[in-house]
């Protein structure tokens, strides 16, 4: 029976929202990067981004150690 419960928690449709969430946040992530390298280097918007990208890869690798690694 034991068995049967870890190999339901590793099943990606039971983790769709966590997934969903994970494709976003990499969405956001690239959208910020673009952002970043059209800014200058020690711009304040950029700083201001960069903190923003660190916040989201936090969550995303949250999420993903959550879901078990399974993106």
């Amino acid at each position: 029976m034991a068995g049967t419960s870890a190999r339901a928690e590793a099943l990606p449709l039971l983790h769709w929202e966590d997934l969903a969430d994970i494709e976003r946040l990499r969405s956001e992530r690239d959208a910020i990067c673009a952002r970043m390298a059209r800014l200058p280097l020690h711009s304040h918007r950029r700083v201001v981004l960069q903190a923003r990208l660190s916040e989201l890869t936090a969550r995303q690798l949250q999420l993903e150690l959550k879901v078990g690694g399974a993106s």
